[in-house]
Parts: C-alpha cells; structure tokens; sequence
C-alpha cells in the first residue's frame, strides 16, 4: 500500500480542486451516496485523539488523528495522523496518506466556499492570525476565491510568522505580505482568518470600529472550551453559517450563538449556503464562517488524490 506524503499531495491537488469537489457534494445532493458514522473523540489532558470514518461510492476513508496544542510552543505540528483509504465493497485498503496535509487542505476549501458566498467579491485584504497549517490552507482558499492583492499575518512566534511569510511570499508574488498585531487585522483586513490554538479569542474589542462588510473565518477553535472569536463580533454579526450542525456543540463560538438565538433555523450550513446561492446582501454584511471539521471531506480529498494517482 502507497503512501502518499505533504509533498506529493500537494503536487496531485489544488485547493482549487477541493473547493470544486465539495461545493458539487452538496450542489448536487450526494450525501445520499455518502454514510458519516459519528466521529470518536477521546480527551487526554489538553490532547485530543480522534478516530472519523467515513463512505462515499466506492470508498471508505478511517483517518486517526492526535491533536497536541502545545506543540506550537515548542515549533512542532499540533495535529499528526493519517488517512487510510479503502474499496467499499472489498474492504480492501488502497492508499495511506498523510493526515496532517490533507485536513489542512479540506478545512481550507470548505471556508473558502464560506468566503466564496460571504464574503465581498471585491475583497483584496487578508488577515490571517495563526500560521500553522490552517493558516496557510486558509490563506490559499482565500486566494483560490478572491482577488488578494495584500496580506497581514500575525503569530505569537516570530520565527514561525517570519517562515510563513516567506514561503508566502514564494507562494503568491504578487500579493504583498506584511506582520501585523491582531488590532491592525480587525482596522484593516476585509477577510479575517483565525486559526490558532487558543482557547481565548484572539480578536481585540476596538471601541466604535466599523465591522460591516467583514467577513470571519473561525477554524481553530474544535472543543467547547475554545473559542477565537469573540462575543462582541458574534453578537454584531449579520448572518453566520457553519460547516456542520456539530459546531453548536463543538466550539465556543457557536455555544455563544446558541445562547443568543442562533439555532439551525438561522443558520445556514455548507449545504444550505450553496443551495441559497450568492447574495449581494449577504455579502455586503459582516459574516461568521465557522468550521469544525466534516470527516466526509477527508474522503472526497483522499479519493480525487487516489484517482489522480490511477491516470
């Protein structure tokens, strides 16, 4: 069985290729091919192990993942595992892969679709607060949907936000990227990405800052304890939508909007926002877009990497 590394999944697919791939799941109504058994989590202290299978056609992905937050301190990845691809019907595995690159670029794509339909079409400025492995998906899916011409990156390391930048700056060269602290993010940045570690929001409350036409993508926060955005944004927010129904359960950030009125009656998911299309009215508003994870993504991604692979 092949194991396929970082590096050859992201010669094989562009986030591109994701964000097409789930936004036809759930245009085109194929959940009914697809069957997502609840995922097992399992609390260690401050680390998290997970086990999320998941079918689809043809094939069943299992992924089996260890989450340690407090591997950013010490410049190590905070989420290790991988993915093992199988043919339904045999049982039979066909493929392993490395978890780590393809639930960054899964987590990515689906809140690229999140900006593609919430955020302005006109949007040229990121913020990106975190530059682990979402970060950097999150800033390609941003690419991948709108027209970025500048950047402003924060992290609590310097040397991580300096290699970040740099391989940015390799990455896209046209765009132009700069460190910023998180207070120039909220002024300045019309898309703004947080996908840290920390269980507090990482956003400060500047008093009298216009928010509307912001759009937040909230990635980081994954337990019921965390949340990175705060209460105020959350509050103020026009529409927020969800990658999943989990999330109410899942994240502080939609604890807080659970206990303010949001329920799945006003809150859009992945599937509902692409039903609903583009709206200029939405998009002119300030916008949530938060995920959690959907373990489905891992195989539709494993599955367009195996079928590149086969031509």
């Amino acid at each position: 069985m092949k194991f396929v590394d970082s590096k050859e999944i992201e010669n094989l697919i562009t986030m591109k290729d994701i964000i097409d791939i789930i936004e036809d799941y759930y245009a085109n109504n194929k959940e009914k091919r697809a069957f997502v058994p609840e995922r097992l989590f399992i609390n260690d202290d401050d680390n998290t192990a997970i086990l999320m299978p998941s079918f689809f056609e043809d094939y069943y992905a299992a992924k089996v993942i260890g989450i340690a937050p407090e591997n950013a301190k010490i410049g190590d990845p905070t989420l290790r595992g991988v993915i093992v691809l199988y043919d339904r019907q045999r049982m039979e595995p066909l493929l392993l892969l490395d978890a780590r690159t393809i639930t960054a670029i899964r987590t990515g794509a689906i809140s690229g679709i999140g900006m593609k339909y919430m955020a302005a079409d006109n949007t040229t400025t990121v913020g990106v607060i975190g530059t682990g492995d979402q970060g950097w998906s999150h800033l390609q899916a941003a690419c991948a949907v709108r027209p970025i011409n500048k950047a402003l990156i924060n992290n609590r390391s310097p040397e991580r936000l300096e290699k970040f930048i740099a391989k940015a700056v390799k990455k896209f060269p046209d765009i132009k990227f700069k460190s910023a602290n998180q207070e120039e993010i909220l002024q300045k940045a019309e898309l703004i990405i947080t996908s840290s570690t920390s269980i507090d929001p990482v956003l400060p409350e500047i008093k009298d800052i216009d928010l509307s036409g912001k759009h937040f993508a909230g990635s980081g926060a994954f337990k019921s304890n965390m949340q990175e955005i705060p209460d105020y944004i959350i509050e103020n927010a026009d529409y927020i939508s969800v990658d999943s129904y989990a999330a109410f359960a899942e994240c502080g950030e939609m604890k807080t909007a659970k206990s303010i009125g949001y329920d799945e009656t006003n809150v859009m998911d992945t599937k509902k926002l692409v039903l609903n299309g583009e709206k200029e009215s939405m998009k002119n508003s300030m916008t949530i877009f938060k995920s959690v994870g959907v373990a489905i993504l891992d195989v539709l991604a494993s599955k367009l990497v195996y079928e590149k692979l086969k031509r």
